[in-house]
């Protein structure tokens, strides 16, 4: 858990500085492996980016203070990735690429990590002691 701590604060720092880079137009701006102009990638992607790096936020925090409710945080993430995907692919605000490579990452990393938090018996086991504290 103590190196799922460090990712989750060093994901949050990254998301911002992403942002930060962007508003600053330095480097490529790139969405679902395709590259798109800044001003796209600032309207569409750095909403969800900012929110996602929220969440990051309070992963480290649940993850290093052993709070028992850290674990559905990680999958809001991804039900936020399908959900955002969806509805812009739906009103079709990003290329059909983009929303399908966003799904499918979506969905393979989300199913990734319930099965981690949620079927893996130890780690099971870990957040009910926390839950029961």
């Amino acid at each position: 858990m103590r190196i799922l701590t460090w990712l989750a604060a060093l994901a949050c720092v990254g998301m911002y500085l992403s942002i930060l880079l962007a508003v600053c137009d330095t480097g490529p701006h790139i969405m679902g492996g395709e590259r798109v102009t800044r001003t796209e990638w600032l309207h569409i992607a750095a909403p969800l980016v900012a929110v996602m790096g929220i969440l990051m936020a309070f992963i480290a925090y649940g993850f290093a203070t052993r709070k028992h409710w850290s674990r559905h945080v990680v999958i809001a993430i991804f039900v936020l990735i399908v959900l955002y995907a969806s509805v812009l692919g739906a009103l079709n605000l990003i290329h059909r690429a983009i929303m399908w490579r966003a799904l499918i990452n979506g969905v393979l990393f989300g199913g990734a990590s319930i099965w981690y938090f949620y079927l893996k018996p130890n780690v099971v086991a870990y957040f009910r002691a926390l839950s029961d504290r």
